[in-house]
């Protein structure tokens, strides 16, 4: 059941919201529908919370809130009734709620944990002068950058260094937390705990060990760039996977753009639609604090779109309303992303 109840706390009683888009929001799907529909729903800071989130489970428990009476269901959305909000207070202190993750903040945490783990066995290992162990098992390619990390290191304090990086990380946790996160480590016949012992060690579900993982390597990641000189190893093995906000094609259209070239000239030169550079603006537009949305939107169209919605909630709003006009879908998106951002 506690497996179940988190989903209530995804759910609004005053706003009607899409259980695809919040299932694909957490998978980690970045369209600009989802990414629009998590901006609308106040969930954005969990893009990709929950990758490996199975389908037929997430709808499977939609159901038996549904039966339950704690959700409703409208053709495809779903509010929350009195009664699903009633067991969400109740159960507010006992259901753990990430507080410290950041989807896009730390998109690459994932790589991160690998990266670290192992570079605390290769370390723990050569202190041990034991060459004769099984690595973690994890890609290639980070293989290679532990390797090329351990190589810029002095070598003879590497150990007593990283020793003590991870006790500051760890005395920053709870005690619960850090007695959990520490069963992962291994090292020099240190044999590491799978995700399932620690789990049932801590008396935890399997969604429930996800979630506070996850939010433990955001809570480790947001001290690590924000105090990097009391991590400086860790800092240095975080900074070559550390990227914006945006996608990578997103972020090189809004870096060409910035030089001055106008989307065409951008289309012609990347090969790409022109309607991928406008998702892309869009997808910039929700998720920069600082986009400009008067480069892209026009006083005409803005003037008609503000005269159209005006007595409307926002929620409300329907493209098709616009159909008698000859404003296009990018322009009606980008001026419902600058209404919402400014609502918060």
């Amino acid at each position: 059941m506690d497996d179940q109840l988190y989903l209530l706390y995804l759910f609004d009683q005053n706003q009607w919201r899409r259980p695809l888009a919040i299932q694909a929001l957490l998978k980690g799907k970045r369209t600009v529908s989802n990414l629009y529909a998590g901006l609308d729903y106040d969930l954005l800071p969990l893009y990709q919370l929950l990758p490996h989130l199975v389908t037929a489970k997430f709808q499977q428990a939609l159901t038996q809130l549904l039966a339950a009476g704690l959700l409703v269901q409208q053709e495809r959305t779903i509010r929350l009734t009195a009664a699903g909000v009633a067991i969400k207070e109740k159960y507010r202190n006992k259901i753990f709620l990430p507080t410290y993750y950041s989807g896009f903040e730390f998109h690459y945490s994932h790589e991160f944990s690998d990266r670290l783990f192992l570079a605390t066995q290769v370390v723990s290992e050569l202190q041990a002068h034991n060459r004769r162990y099984f690595p973690l098992n994890v890609s290639f390619v980070t293989q290679q950058r532990v390797k090329q990390w351990l190589q810029q290191q002095d070598i003879s304090l590497i150990a007593e260094r990283l020793q003590h990086e991870w006790e500051l990380l760890l005395a920053a946790l709870p005690v619960a937390q850090a007695d959990y996160y520490s069963q992962f480590l291994l090292g020099h016949q240190v044999e590491r705990a799978t995700t399932a012992q620690a789990d049932q060690l801590a008396g935890w579900t399997a969604l429930t060990g996800e979630l506070v993982r996850q939010d433990i390597s955001h809570h480790l990641l947001h001290l690590i760039t924000t105090q990097a000189a009391r991590f400086p190893l860790m800092a240095t093995l975080w900074q070559p996977l550390a990227s914006g906000l945006l996608s990578k094609s997103a972020a090189q259209t809004m870096a060409l753009l910035q030089q001055g070239l106008s989307l065409s000239m951008i289309s012609r030169r990347r090969q790409v639609k022109l309607n991928t550079l406008k998702e892309h603006l869009l997808e910039a537009a929700i998720l920069l604090p600082d986009f400009s949305f008067t480069t892209y939107l026009s006083a005409p169209a803005r003037q008609i779109l503000t005269e159209k919605f005006a007595e409307q909630p926002l929620a409300q709003w329907r493209y098709e309303q616009l159909a008698t006009t000859e404003l296009s879908f990018f322009e009606f998106r980008l001026y419902q992303i600058e209404r919402r951002k400014a609502d918060d």
